[in-house]
């Protein structure tokens, strides 16, 4: 009976853990004597300098994620007091990390469009005052229309307001450019986070029956960090479009 409440406990757990975020323990209601639960733990892995860290991490006051790993732990820790930290997602959701912003476009430049395809539809940049494209909630949002490179160095109505954002198209196609990053402060600078655009997956969260053409999600920025204590949710101030 002790190892059916101990797996009963375990499967509760993972099913509750399956929908929340945060990370969520194994009840140990019925654990008696010696029998200790077991923790769910998840790993948090990133890439620096060509080499890739993993970690597993527990969660403390649903904000602070603490590495259990000491060694990429310091070396985590290290990375969030650069100044000028360029976080870099991958279309596949991975995380690296570089010295600079120009150091990011120096190791990963961003791809070139095809030539071969003939068409170009024009884009949107959508910016979002809530998580979840102000779909719970809301908000004010900002759209950027482009055809080319696009510099913003001063983001105006939701300076440091952004919580969410996408990138759509018109049509089937590429778009211009293929990477977006956005910049802590006003004029590119300090830290910053860049996204690449996928080649664009039908959605039709936003409209009702009709597909629209998606090139990025960015549900929540809180869930990536600036710095050691704070998360990118209400901090960009400036961002670029670029090829």
């Amino acid at each position: 009976m002790r190892k059916i409440s101990i797996l009963i406990a375990l499967i509760i757990g993972v099913i509750y853990g399956c929908q929340n975020s945060d990370l969520e323990l194994a009840s140990a209601e019925n654990l008696t004597g010696d029998e200790q639960f077991i923790p769910l733990r998840e790993t948090f892995d990133f890439t620096y300098k060509g080499i890739t860290y993993s970690s597993p991490y527990h969660m403390e006051n649903d904000t602070l994620m603490i590495l259990e790993d000491e060694q990429v732990a310091s070396i985590y820790e290290q990375l969030q007091e650069l100044p000028e930290l360029a976080t870099y997602v991958t279309p596949e959701g991975d995380i690296e990390y570089f010295d600079t912003y120009n150091e990011l476009q120096k190791e990963k430049p961003a791809r070139i469009k095809n030539k071969a395809l003939n068409f170009t539809p024009i884009s949107t940049l959508t910016i979002y005052e809530h998580s979840h494209y102000n779909l719970d909630k809301a908000g004010i949002q900002v759209d950027y229309r482009f055809y080319s490179e696009l510099l913003m160095p001063q983001i105006e109505q939701l300076d440091e307001k952004i919580s969410s954002a996408r990138v759509h198209s018109d049509g089937l196609g590429f778009p211009c450019c293929s990477r977006v990053t956005f910049f802590r402060n006003m004029h590119f600078q300090a830290q910053s986070i860049t996204f690449d655009f996928h080649d664009g997956i039908y959605d039709a969260e936003f409209t009702k029956g009709l597909a629209v053409y998606y090139n990025l999600k960015v549900n929540n920025f809180k869930n990536y960090k600036v710095k050691s204590g704070i998360n990118w949710n209400d901090r960009i101030s400036s961002f670029k479009i670029l090829m």
